[in-house]
């Protein structure tokens, strides 16, 4: 257990800092290509609401907000937001992250199974997420106290959920760009030069959510080290 602790204190860094390349990745290919406009002129709010309607979400609306790269499908209020750059928009990033957030829609509306998954489990890890520290702060108070165990445990268990949510959210994401890529591709909205722009923007925001995923683990192998040592 010593080793993996270890091996899981050093890695850490590393992916921290990776995650925050991941993040100046994202924006750098944004500013790019939001620089791009596509050829044909397909405004981004008629490709989002052709891609709902196509699959019988006509009832979904897209809205505009004022923050950037903040666009979302919100399951709860089942609405589709673009941030006012991308929804005004007919360049090549925002044709993909329009067409991504509108996937997530269609995943929700067809029931696609892992979405399903973690569209269950976020409002419980997003709870959990509150408690973790405060229960690991309680149980490293006790010290050597069997009450300690406990607490740790139950941190450990609140974030396996956090890890579980990350591990399903992964391939939710990765699916929704691969519908996107397809959609914008079969109605032949973007050309193979701007497909590669949409590609590369997509995969880049997919790097951010596997560098989380790869976190995530990490923190639980620590927790776990510390829960074995109690």
């Amino acid at each position: 257990m010593t080793e993996l602790y270890v091996i899981s204190s050093i890695i850490i860094l590393p992916l921290i800092l990776f995650g925050l390349y991941a993040r100046t990745r994202v924006n750098r290919l944004y500013q790019k290509y939001s620089e791009r406009p596509v050829k044909k002129g397909v405004t981004v709010s008629r490709l989002a609401r052709a891609m709902l309607d196509s699959a019988g979400l006509n009832d979904i609306p897209v809205e505009e907000i004022g923050v950037t790269l903040e666009d979302h499908y919100d399951p709860r209020r089942k609405v589709v937001r673009l941030s006012r750059r991308v929804s005004r928009g007919a360049s090549v990033a925002a044709i993909g992250i329009a067409g991504h957030e509108a996937a997530h829609a269609v995943q929700d509306g067809t029931g696609y199974p892992p979405v399903m998954l973690r569209n269950s489990i976020a409002p419980l890890v997003e709870r959990m997420g509150h408690l973790v520290l405060p229960l690991l702060f309680i149980g490293i108070l006790f010290g050597r106290l069997a009450l300690s165990s406990v607490f740790i445990g139950v941190a450990l268990v609140f974030f396996f959920a956090i890890v579980l949510f990350y591990l399903v959210t992964l391939p939710v994401e990765l699916e929704a760009s691969a519908r996107a890529i397809r959609y914008i591709e079969d109605r032949d909205i973007a050309d193979t030069e701007e497909l590669r722009g949409v590609r590369k923007v997509l995969r880049a925001a997919a790097l951010t959510y596997l560098v989380a995923l790869a976190l995530a683990l990490v923190q639980f192998l620590n927790l776990f080290t510390l829960y074995r040592r109690k």
